[in-house]
């Protein structure tokens, strides 16, 4: 389970199509039991994707299996040893009543205003456009509820905002330092704090720290993830390498600001035998690879073809194990990108990819085109929905006739209304209310800038998502996802 920082439960950080429930409202007993955890895990067993897995399906069709953060078979060869030895496993015919993993991203507080991130997901950002902190939803109550399923679990990961400065975080860990100091646990850590308090932590539960670092030289790093001190951030590093039983990784987001500085980051990480790992950026889209121009995606190619090279001509010792599996996550996300590549053009030479990955875009960009071209009541080209460049240059087009056509105060629930066109079943009364929600949602002055943001995303899995989502937190989410624009540090 995934609890998110207004209180849903999610599958995993991605899936907010099909939520599990909503804490406080329900308890973790009825959504770890519920009807909508069994309806997802009856879905992927069929091998269905439909259900808010779009990006794993997208990351699987386009070679990219690295960035499948689903894979949780696998994750469970990595328990540690002692787990094993205390709790060994249930016969093949019973099913383990408690979640093996648990994720958390409890709290917004952070200190740092990363170029890509949010207000949604940083109280700094929040803070430096004038907005009060998001209310905290977990207290000593979630906690004491918790302690069971802590007692059980696997693998526990934490994530923020940044971690080391939320309450809650450390009252779960020191519970898990009592009842389950040989589970696995992960920490995402921004890697500007280091004091007594975690050097404690880390030294009883010896967790995997993963410090995020976008950036290798100083004006990249600190261009990205704007408050942090490069020098800073690197010394701790080494704090955490230092403790005993305590494995260190690295977490880059591979956007269109960094592309340059990734080949010295997969170096640094090889000659130090650190695992690093991709999270690929969808939004904003202004920093997303899959939003950049046929150029852009080309030179990136090169750059990382040119790193694999060079890198898996050294020999052992000098290619650490780490430092192989390294490797193969820039292959993974070189394949993406030629995935990316090749939807932007007609046809691509010398290039071999899945052809879903293509075709899938292509629908995406003809069904945003069909809907807003009947909206505005006007026809497009239908050739601009084969590559990305025409695409965008046709959605500008029909948004201008679109607000040339309709009165602004009724865009926004003629937007909602469209995208509730496209689901597969006639609605009742309260879904049709969630779209009416769904366009209140929408600043009627913002309803274009928000189409262009939403166009990464099949609008028909847009209206999904309407559908499943709490009303409750429908606003903070369309913000969170697609968020209105703001002048970066």
């Amino acid at each position: 389970m995934y609890f998110d920082q207004f209180g849903n439960v999610l599958a995993c950080c991605i899936n907010t199509i099909q939520t599990l429930g909503s804490y406080p409202a329900q308890n973790l007993s009825e959504i770890w039991s519920g009807e909508s955890a069994r309806k997802l895990r009856a879905a992927l067993a069929a091998g269905d994707f439909s259900l808010g897995c779009h990006d794993c399906h997208s990351s699987i069709s386009s070679g990219n299996f690295n960035a499948v953060n689903a894979m949780f078979d696998q994750q469970v060869l990595d328990t540690p040893h002692q787990w094993v030895v205390e709790n060994p496993p249930l016969p093949d015919d019973q099913r383990d009543p408690w979640p093996r993993m648990l994720e958390f991203a409890l709290s917004t507080r952070c200190n740092l205003t990363c170029t890509m991130c949010s207000g949604y997901f940083s109280s700094a950002i929040r803070k430096a456009e004038g907005l009060e902190p998001l209310p905290e939803v977990y207290g000593d109550e979630f906690v004491t509820e918790l302690r069971p399923f802590l007692e059980h679990v696997t693998d526990v990961r934490f994530y923020g905002g940044e971690p080391f400065l939320a309450p809650v975080n450390f009252a779960i860990l020191d519970v898990l330092c009592e009842v389950n100091p040989s589970c696995k646990v992960s920490i995402t850590t921004n890697g500007t704090i280091w004091n007594q308090r975690v050097q404690q932590i880390v030294e009883v539960l010896k967790p995997t720290i993963v410090v995020s670092i976008d950036g290798f030289t100083t004006e990249g790093f600190e261009s990205i993830r704007v408050g942090a001190s490069r020098e800073k951030v690197f010394a701790n590093l080494q704090q955490f390498s230092r403790v005993e039983g305590c494995k260190v990784s690295l977490a880059v987001c591979a956007m269109r600001q960094n592309v340059y500085e990734i080949p010295d980051l997969v170096r640094f990480a090889n000659s130090n035998s650190l695992h690093l790992g991709f999270n690929v950026v969808r939004y904003p889209q202004d920093h997303s690879l899959s939003s950049a121009t046929a150029e852009e995606l080309t030179e990136a190619i090169a750059i990382w073809e040119e790193l694999l090279q060079e890198q898996w001509s050294l020999e052992a010792p000098l290619l650490s194990q780490p430092g192989q599996e390294n490797l193969r996550r820039v292959e993974s996300i070189l394949s993406e990108a030629r995935g990316w590549l090749a939807a932007t053009a007609d046809q691509t030479s010398g290039i071999v990819i899945r052809s879903s990955s293509a075709s899938a875009a292509q629908d995406r960009r003809r069904d945003w085109l069909e809907l807003i071209a009947g909206l505005a009541g006007t026809s497009y080209d239908s050739d601009a929905a084969l590559r990305e460049d025409a695409f965008q240059l046709e959605l500008s087009r029909l948004l201008s006739e679109f607000d040339l056509r309709v009165a602004p105060q009724d865009r926004a629930l003629r937007l909602a209304l469209g995208v509730a066109e496209l689901c597969d079943h006639e609605l009742g009364p309260v879904e049709v209310e969630r779209f009416h929600l769904f366009a209140a949602a929408i600043d009627a002055a913002a309803v274009a800038p928000r189409i262009s943001l939403m166009a990464g995303l099949p609008p028909a899995l847009i209206a999904q998502g309407v559908i499943n989502l709490d009303p409750d937190v429908l606003a903070s989410r369309l913000d969170s996802f697609f968020p209105p624009e703001r002048n970066h540090p």
